[in-house]
């Protein structure tokens, strides 16, 4: 079969609308880049971020209009609720980031429990204390700093303790003599001697304050680790696993935890752990 070139190159050209134009492509065409796919990553993250703010502004805006209607001015107000809600959002993040999980095969022993703290004492604009200051933690510190236990399990509340210091009190002073001397210290306790429990100053106070002062004087670092006092550890059963476990403890006031002549003096924390013993079961049947 012969074909015509000319008759090729005039078929082809009414194809093309006698000489039309055509679409004609660039010679470089660039991708999505590395920006543009961090930036689809983040948006998300951002879209919910934004929202959970919004949130909480809006909360935030409704209290203090609140306040303000009912007598409180609007600046004592906005500076209350902008701390409160600063609280609450780190509070939240803490939550996400440190919940235990209970994924896997491993078992929770919460009757072994320990809580780690290594606080100092200084003044309230954060300097250390010096040698004329006169100001000791009260006894059993570990504990004590605490005023709230709340134990969740699979984001369900459990147990909340509203009274948890007096309660770690009562169990260290139930506890036999040779615990308080030897296990209970590694908490900062020390039994307070009778009549001179609130005494604090050097020459009238007891014992026990005097060991806790000389402990902490000077803002030195102290130390302490020790059980948690809740029902859920007292007993002798494990936590099975798949079961997300998490311990909440609210602070005491300075005021509280301190024994002192001036309220010049405040607690801080520098680290703080929880150990969790962990329980693998074994497979062997009888």
């Amino acid at each position: 079969m012969h074909l015509d070139r000319r008759a090729c190159q005039d078929y082809y050209c009414s194809q093309l609308q006698n000489g039309g134009s055509y679409f004609q492509g660039v010679s470089h065409q660039r991708g999505y880049g590395m920006f543009s796919n961090l930036f689809r990553m983040i948006s998300p993250i951002a879209m919910k971020a934004g929202k959970y703010l919004g949130k909480h502004i809006l909360s935030t805006g409704s209290k203090v209009m609140s306040d303000v209607v009912s007598g409180t001015s609007l600046k004592d107000s906005t500076r209350a609720r902008l701390k409160e809600t600063s609280k609450n959002i780190k509070d939240d993040i803490l939550h996400k980031l440190q919940s235990g999980s209970g994924v896997g095969e491993s078992y929770l022993d919460l009757a072994h429990t320990l809580l780690h703290l290594q606080v100092k004492i200084t003044k309230k604009n954060g300097s250390n204390i010096a040698t004329p200051d006169v100001v000791a933690p009260v006894n059993y510190l570990l504990n004590t700093l605490f005023s709230e236990c709340s134990i969740t399990l699979n984001d369900k509340q459990v147990s909340s303790q509203a009274n948890y210091a007096y309660r770690c009190m009562f169990d260290a002073l139930l506890s036999p003599k040779a615990v308080q001397e030897s296990l209970l210290t590694a908490g900062l306790f020390f039994r307070d001697s009778p009549g001179k429990i609130d005494a604090t100053e050097i020459l009238n106070a007891g014992e026990g304050f005097k060991t806790r002062y000389n402990i902490c004087k000077d803002s030195k670092l102290m130390d302490m680790i020790g059980a948690l006092h809740f029902d859920l550890g007292n007993q002798s059963k494990y936590l099975i696993n798949s079961v997300n476990l998490r311990i909440k403890l609210e602070r005491n006031k300075d005021a509280f935890a301190l024994m002192s002549a001036s309220q010049d003096f405040k607690i801080v924390i520098q680290h703080a752990s929880l150990f969790v013993r962990k329980v693998k079961r074994s497979l062997l049947q009888f």
